[in-house]
């Protein structure tokens, strides 16, 4: 089991020429930035489960997955990282949907 987190970076809607002697520093300019984290787990012989994708947040919300990978799980959380709560629940999930 490994987790791995990525970061998503929202522009701002400014766009900035400059030469590259400018003194300025431009850099970051309206830039949002969220860290999702991700936690999956694949065996030697190369069997895998489904991973569990974690937002960062206090509460869920429904537009993270307005277009959800089929059968991926999600989560939250407001440390934005992977705990044992979570771990047992990724667990948890992927042993009830084996079951069905």
């Amino acid at each position: 089991m490994d987790e791995i987190g990525v970061m998503l970076s929202m522009l701002g809607s400014v766009k900035i020429l400059m030469g590259k002697d400018d003194p300025r520093d431009y850099r970051g300019t309206n830039v949002k930035r969220t860290t999702v984290t991700a936690i999956e787990c694949i065996s030697a012989d190369g069997r895998s489960l489904l991973p569990m994708i974690i937002w960062p947040a206090t509460t869920h919300r429904a537009n993270w997955t307005t277009y959800p990978t089929p059968r991926w799980h999600y989560a939250y959380s407001e440390s934005e990282y992977n705990d044992s709560k979570i771990s047992l629940e990724w667990i948890k999930q992927i042993r009830d949907a084996r079951d069905t």
